[in-house]
């Protein structure tokens, strides 16, 4: 989609692509100004983290500690390499 938008303004007379850029970056300012940020600032990182944080919790089960894990993971490889 974002192609074929930009495949029709780029067949646009200049004045109009002119007129579009100055609405585009007019846009950019004003959401700026709002303190919208990109997608990855910081702040939404953190927002986001925190709605998914515990997403794969089971009920009833503790996750595994770090010591369990590397015991798997070293399992997993001592029968891999067999």
């Amino acid at each position: 989609m974002q192609t074929e938008l930009l495949e029709e303004i780029i067949q646009l007379p200049i004045p109009e692509r002119i007129e579009i850029i100055k609405k585009i970056s007019q846009s950019v300012r004003k959401d700026l100004q709002n303190g919208r940020e990109s997608r990855s600032s910081p702040e939404r990182r953190q927002e986001a983290y925190l709605r998914l944080k515990g997403i794969a919790s089971v009920e009833g089960k503790t996750p595994p500690t770090d010591e369990e894990i590397k015991e798997d993971y070293a399992n997993y490889l001592s029968d891999k390499y067999k």
